[in-house]
């Protein structure tokens, strides 16, 4: 990848202290919570020998797409506002 190809930004107190970037991120991590929630009740499932446990199947296939949504809003948003990790 050229230099020239790589996006930069300003650094500003408002890039790295960004409240949407904040709410993005606990947005993330509340739908990351979630998908190990569905994780942890499919699984406590198969350890009771509850037979029916792929009823959460469906449960973890939303919860994951809620994570990657809220994923892909919180890396859209740091490329585009410039607010990274530093």
């Amino acid at each position: 990848m050229s230099s020239a190809s790589v996006k930069t930004h300003e650094s500003s107190p408002e890039a790295w202290f960004c409240p949407e970037k904040h709410r993005l991120t606990d947005l993330f991590l509340s739908a990351v919570q979630e998908l190990l929630d569905q994780q942890n009740r499919q699984t406590a499932a198969v350890i009771a020998g509850d037979p029916d446990f792929s009823r959460f199947d469906v449960l973890i296939h939303q919860a994951g797409e809620r994570k990657d949504q809220a994923k892909y809003a919180l890396l859209s948003h740091v490329e585009d506002h410039g607010c990274g990790t530093r």
